[in-house]
């Protein structure tokens, strides 16, 4: 039998230290990531320059915009390291709790014990002498338990109690609530669907073109080539489709401009999705001597959708590039 103003008092006696674990995540600064990716090409033209450098025969503007997908990768590969090594060490997905570090030595635990046996003790077979303790003050307890630990050899610790009140780990910033609103805003795919109906409509008109060039070839006089049978005028063939060729690339351009602006304007989104838990984990240095508790698995999964979401800005960057550019190429690569 043990009893709380005895407990109490021990814990007074003999401070318990608590270790606090380090949880870095990766430190990427998730809003400087999206500063330093490159501005999009102004123009057809110079999307054209970005997919097809030395005039290439195909667009593909991953390789201008690699440096910048090899540090992001390499952000996203540190992240899912550390979750990784988490979950290796924590299979079950859950950190055990720490146990406390006693100062008590086992001969001043087994003196407690024989202290707290002996008030046990005298308490139940003394009902005169347990109506008198409880009818001390919680200072006359304390100086009569301190007397019976003295006479077992321990005296009281002087000075201030070394109670651990370290509040528990993560509790100091609202991780959970950070975490859920930037994932949920994350998900959002409206924004691409803005997008969609923009190609949608350009597609549209680039159909129209290519209707416009079928009419417009249909309506070329026929010309017999003896044994090699009968077809449209060469030279006006070429300037039917030398036309259409220039109404897709006007169309290209138009489109272009339109779709960068729409695309600066989902970095900006981007970048106030998440400035909040961004903030919040450069204020803890990225969990450098930091401890995120229970929210560390949550901290590092959302980080990770931070990350993913400058690669997948960039990514569609590259692929609306490539395909605007491809009309320039074909505009510049038709032979007269």
């Amino acid at each position: 039998m043990k009893f709380p103003i005895f407990n109490c008092l021990i814990t007074a006696l003999f401070a318990a230290a608590i270790p606090v674990a380090a949880q870095p995540v990766s430190a990427t600064d998730a809003v400087a990531q999206l500063n330093e990716l490159p501005a999009p090409p102004a123009t057809l033209s110079e999307a054209y320059r970005q997919a097809c450098p030395n005039n290439a025969g195909s667009p593909d503007a991953k390789t201008y915009y690699q440096r910048w997908l090899d540090k992001i990768e390499k952000a996203g590969l540190e992240n899912q390291q550390l979750q990784m090594q988490f979950y290796q060490k924590n299979p079950m997905g859950v950190r055990p709790a720490a146990p406390p570090t006693s100062r008590v030595t086992p001969r001043q635990q087994a003196s407690m014990d024989a202290a707290t046996s002996e008030l046990a003790q005298k308490m139940l077979t003394d009902p005169a002498f347990a109506q008198k303790f409880a009818q001390m003050s919680e200072q006359e307890q304390h100086t009569y338990i301190a007397g019976l630990l003295a006479e077992k050899g321990i005296k009281p610790a002087a000075g201030t109690p070394n109670v651990n009140t370290t509040p528990i780990p993560g509790t100091d910033v609202e991780w959970a609530a950070l975490c859920s609103d930037y994932m949920q805003t994350a998900v959002d795919i409206s924004r691409w669907e803005k997008q969609t109906a923009l190609q949608q409509r350009y597609e549209n008109k680039h159909q129209e073109v290519r209707d416009w060039t079928e009419a417009a070839i249909k309506k070329l006089p026929m010309y017999s080539f003896g044994e090699y049978g009968h077809d449209h005028d060469p030279e006006q063939l070429k300037a039917v489709q030398k036309e259409a060729l220039a109404k897709h690339r006007d169309l290209a351009a138009a489109m272009w401009l339109e779709l960068r602006s729409m695309l600066l304007e989902f970095r900006q989104e981007a970048k106030q999705r998440v400035t909040p838990l961004n903030d919040a984990l450069i204020k803890v240095r990225f969990g450098a001597g930091y401890d995120f508790g229970i929210h560390y698995t949550t901290v590092l999964s959302a980080q990770s959708m931070m990350i993913q979401e400058a690669q997948a800005l960039l990514s569609n960057e590259i692929s609306m590039i490539n395909e605007v550019a491809k009309w320039e190429l074909e505009w510049r690569n038709f032979k007269t």
